[in-house]
C-alpha cells in the first residue's frame, strides 16, 4: 500500500467518524456485525478493495483462510506488480489466483501453491502466513524471525501461553489454521504500523536485475519456507493412466482386438473415463465419468452423451484395470464390447 493511499485511508476514515458522530459505519457484510473483534479491519479491508466476499451478501469471518484467499489478501494490500510472464502450473487448468500467484511469484514470496491448484484450495497454516507478510514488510526471514517479527509489532500474537519463552514456534501456533477475520486484522495492524511499503529484499527479486525466469522465482520462493510447512505436489490417483489390450490375430488391417481406457481428473470420489474398442470392424468409443465404490472398484452408469452405460471397473494388483460392460449397447456396434483387462502403460 502506497503513502498516499495510507494518507487517504486516515482521511476518509475520519471523515466516516466526524459524519456519524463517534459510530463507525456498519460494514456491508451481513454477517460481520459492529461487535466483532475484527469488524474495523473488515471494514477497512472492504473500503480499499482488498477484499470481498461472497456472492450471498456474507463475508465468512470465521471460516479457515486458504492460501489462495491469502495470495489475493497480500496482492491487494501492497498493489504488486504483474510479471510480464506467467507461472507455468502442474494443475493447467484456469484459476481465479492465477494472477495473484504471479505477481507474489514476482517478489519472492514463500507459500505452496505456486504450481497447484489443490494446494492453493487447501487451509494455510499460520507459520505460512508469517513468512510470508515478513518476507514482504521485512525481507527474507526464516521461521522463527518472521514470527518474532509479528510479535515485536504486535501484529500478530501467541496461540499456547504454556510455551512462551520456552518454544517460540509452538507458542505461536505454526501448524493452526487462521481465519479470514484474523489474517485481515493482521493486514490492519500492519497498515496501522506503516509496514505497507514492499521490503527491499521483495523489491529487488521483483526488479529482477539477474533475469531469473518466473518459475524459478516461484520454485526459491517454495525453498525459502521451513521445511516443516513445504507441502509437496499431491501425487496422482492411482486409478490414473492410460491403460491397453491388443492382440493381432489376422493379417488383415481390421484383424485385431483392442482395448483402450484413459481414466484423468481423478478425486477422491470419481474420475472421468474414455473407453474405445476394437473387435475387427466393430468399434465403439465413450466418455462418461465412474464413481469410485472402494479403494479398487467404480462404476459407471451413463455416457457423456446421457445414454444408459454401465461398466464395472476395478484395478488389480499387477498394475492392471479390468472393464466389466454391464450394458454399453448405445455407444458401440455390435460384434464388440468395452469388456477386457488391460495393462497401464
Amino acid at each position: 500500500m502506497t503513502k498516499m493511499k495510507k494518507l487517504i485511508c486516515t482521511l476518509l476514515f475520519s471523515i466516516l467518524i466526524v459524519g456519524s458522530a463517534g459510530n463507525v459505519q456498519a460494514a456491508s457484510f451481513r454477517d460481520v456485525s459492529e461487535d466483532h473483534y475484527a469488524y474495523e479491519a473488515i471494514l477497512w479491508a472492504e473500503e480499499y478493495d482488498i477484499v470481498n466476499g461472497f456472492t450471498d451478501g456474507t463475508f465468512k469471518p470465521n471460516a479457515t483462510i486458504t492460501e489462495q484467499q491469502l495470495a489475493k489478501l497480500l496482492a491487494n494490500f501492497y498493489e504488486l506488480e504483474s510479471p510480464i510472464d506467467e507461472l507455468k502450473k502442474q494443475t493447467p487448468s484456469a484459476n481465479w489466483s492465477d494472477e495473484f500467484y504471479n505477481q507474489l511469484a514476482s517478489y519472492g514470496v514463500p507459500l505452496n501453491g505456486y504450481f497447484d491448484n489443490r494446494i492453493r484450495a487447501a487451509t494455510v497454516k499460520r507459520g505460512v502466513v508469517a513468512q510470508a507478510i515478513a518476507h514482504l514488510a521485512s525481507g527474507k526471514k526464516g521461521l522463527d524471525q518472521s514470527i518474532q517479527f509479528l510479535l515485536d509489532y504486535y501484529i500478530s500474537s501467541g496461540q499456547n501461553p504454556q510455551y512462551e519463552d520456552r518454544n517460540l514456534q509452538k507458542f505461536y501456533g505454526v501448524t493452526n489454521n487462521m481465519t479470514r477475520a484474523q489474517v485481515v486484522t493482521m493486514l490492519y495492524r500492519m497498515d496501522e504500523r506503516n509496514f505497507y511499503e514492499i521490503s527491499a529484499d521483495a523489491q529487488a527479486i521483483h526488479d529482477n536485475a539477474n533475469n531469473v525466469s518466473l518459475m524459478a522465482r516461484a520454485k526459491n520462493a517454495q525453498s525459502q519456507l521451513d521445511k516443516s510447512l513445504q507441502q509437496a505436489t499431491p501425487g496422482k490417483s492411482a486409478w490414473e493412466g492410460v491403460y491397453t489390450y491388443y492382440y493381432k490375430w489376422g493379417k488383415g488391417a481390421n484383424d485385431f482386438n483392442r482395448r483402450d481406457a484413459v481414466i484423468s481428473n481423478a478425486t477422491s470420489n470419481s474420475f472421468s473415463i474414455a473407453l474405445t474398442a476394437n473387435d475387427g470392424t466393430a468399434s465403439g468409443n465413450v466418455n462418461g465419468t465412474a464413481t469410485i465404490t472402494s479403494s479398487t472398484k467404480a462404476l459407471m452408469n451413463k455416457s457423456s452423451n446421457g445414454n444408459r452405460c454401465v461398466v464395472e471397473l476395478e484395478r488389480l494388483s499387477n498394475n492392471a484395470l479390468k472393464v466389466s460392460e454391464v450394458d454399453c449397447r448405445a455407444e458401440r456396434n455390435e460384434g464388440t464390447n468395452f469388456s477386457g483387462t488391460l495393462k497401464k502403460q
